[in-house]
C-alpha cells in the first residue's frame, strides 16, 4: 500500500504522515484530524481516533502528539521507532503531494526542504533542496525556470514505499 492514492485515502496511513509532520514540527493538526476522520469512516474505530477526529486544530502540540500516537497504537501501528529521517521523508512526500493537488506551490515545498533539511541533509532530499536554489537563481535573473514537475515526480518514485515499514505491523482490515 505504498502508492500515493492509497496513502491519501487510507486514514490510518494518513495518521503516519501526521505523526511525521508532528516530529519535524510541521502543521500536523489538520492532517491528523482529517486522517482520523477518514479512518473512522473506513470502519476503524477507537476512542483515540474519535477524540482526534473531533479535536481543534489549535490544540496543545504535546497533547496532539500523544493523541496521534494513541490513535496509531489503537490501529495496531507502533511508531515508537520512527526516526527523524523517516519522518522527514514522509513529510516531504506529503508536501510534494500537496503541490500536485494544487494546495501548495512547488517553490513553497522546495523552500521547506531547503530550510528544514538543507544541503547537509540526506542524499534522498538533495534534489528537492536544490530546487529551491534553482528558484533563487531564476528569480534573480539567472538560468531558466526550474522544471519542478520532473523533480517532484523523481522524488516520489525514489521514495515510494517509505510507509511500508509500518504497514506490515498493521492488522488486516476486517
Amino acid at each position: 500500500m505504498s502508492g500515493d492514492a492509497e496513502m491519501e485515502s487510507d486514514g490510518v496511513l494518513g495518521l503516519l504522515v501526521a505523526r511525521a509532520l508532528w516530529m519535524v514540527q510541521g502543521d500536523a493538526a489538520p492532517t491528523a484530524i482529517d486522517a482520523a476522520t477518514r479512518a473512522l469512516v473506513q470502519g476503524v474505530d477507537s476512542s483515540p481516533l474519535r477524540e482526534l477526529a473531533g479535536a481543534a486544530t489549535d490544540m496543545n502540540v504535546f497533547e496532539l502528539g500523544a493523541l496521534i500516537d494513541a490513535a496509531l497504537s489503537s490501529a495496531g501501528i507502533d511508531v515508537s521507532e520512527m526516526t527523524e529521517d523517516q519522518a522527514l521523508q514522509l513529510s516531504a512526500r506529503h508536501y510534494v503531494r500537496c503541490v500536485l493537488r494544487g494546495q501548495m506551490s512547488a517553490r513553497e515545498c522546495a523552500g521547506w526542504a531547503h530550510s528544514r533539511i538543507g544541503h547537509e541533509g540526506p542524499d534522498w532530499a538533495q534534489e528537492l533542496v536544490e530546487l529551491d536554489d534553482d528558484y533563487d537563481s531564476f528569480s534573480g535573473g539567472w538560468g531558466h525556470e526550474p522544471d519542478w514537475a520532473q523533480t517532484l515526480e523523481r522524488f516520489l518514485i525514489a521514495s515510494e514505499g517509505v510507509a511500508d515499514r509500518w504497514e506490515g505491523n498493521r492488522p488486516p482490515a476486517s
